[in-house]
């Protein structure tokens, strides 16, 4: 746990809290950041960055691009979804289909799954910033009191790796990397109008997060928490108590002591949180990885076929 002043860069951030963790997703293992705060803090700053000062989106997928250069041994298929969840809806932020039907689901394995949105391939780093600004073109934001362009909706970025040994049918190993960039939170009276009715979502959907984080923070994993009290707390289920690794960055502000103590209060019990991570490998033929090369191979034998039938 550290504390960062407002002489802190996005690099040491990424350095210390976000680099460990997608280090991780590499070899497997789930991993979530998520940034929490109030309006005008600093979260989507941190989170996306600027041209002078790269993000911590960013600056993850320029490492994990990274990584795939120095694991010549290693075939990596990597896939991108991008979701936002405004008024407790969730909207697909790569999709141009309105009212697009999506579903949160959890499989055997008790992973939390959105069904329902579009998986974007990537193989270079430009396709990465090219769908990120797409989605984020997409994104709801409004003026507030505290913000002349705040985020009215949380936002997801998931990034979906696997990954195997070249050549090899082992299991290939399967982890979802997501970077959480939450809705500002200020009281209901500080704004009016649509910003009033969303204001009141964005609570009711930060408190149902600050009730869990409470109930996991007492030690009480056995007892009711209630993950399906909203869309965030369901889609954050594994990131929370669960199989990830997880990092909270929590922002304050000096303009609002009683909402910074209130983010400060959120960030003391957040970190007594255990989570249970562990490499996840996919043994069956859900990998799509798996069915690539499969359908790769039958196209090879075909191939082989037909140049033997034509001798």
């Amino acid at each position: 746990d550290c504390v960062y002043d407002e002489n802190c860069t996005t690099y040491e951030l990424h350095d210390e809290i976000s680099s460990p963790i997608v280090k991780a997703a590499m070899t497997g293992i789930h991993g979530t950041v998520f940034a929490y705060g109030q309006s005008g803090s600093g979260k989507t700053f941190t989170m996306s960055g600027d041209s002078m000062a790269p993000g911590l989106i960013r600056q993850a997928a320029t490492e994990i691009f990274d990584y795939v250069e120095e694991c010549p041994n290693r075939e990596f298929l990597l896939r991108m979804c991008y979701m936002e969840i405004y008024q407790e809806k969730i909207s697909d932020l790569l999709s141009t289909e309105k009212d697009k039907p999506i579903k949160i689901q959890e499989d055997t394995d008790h992973q939390i799954n959105v069904i329902g949105l579009h998986e974007q391939h990537v193989t270079s780093l430009e396709k990465v910033f090219e769908v990120i600004q797409q989605g984020d073109m997409r994104r709801k934001t409004a003026a507030t009191k505290q913000n002349d362009r705040s985020s009215r909706s949380h936002s997801i970025l998931r990034m979906i790796i696997e990954s195997r040994e070249t050549g090899e049918n082992d299991a290939v190993m399967l982890s979802h990397l997501n970077f959480v960039d939450l809705a500002g939170s200020e009281k209901a009276g500080e704004n009016s109008g649509d910003r009033l009715k969303e204001g009141c979502a964005i609570n009711k959907s930060l408190l149902s997060l600050s009730q869990v984080i409470f109930k996991l923070s007492e030690g009480d994993n056995e007892g009711y928490i209630g993950y399906r009290d909203s869309k965030l707390t369901r889609i954050l289920q594994n990131a929370l108590g669960g199989n990830s690794k997880t990092a909270i960055i929590c922002t304050i502000a000096p303009t609002s002591i009683v909402e910074s103590h209130s983010t400060l209060k959120f960030a003391s019990r957040a970190k007594k949180i255990k989570n249970k991570p562990h490499v996840n490998e996919v043994l069956n033929g859900d990998a799509l990885l798996k069915k690539y090369r499969m359908e790769i191979q039958r196209l090879q034998k075909s191939a082989s076929e037909v140049a033997l039938f034509k001798n």
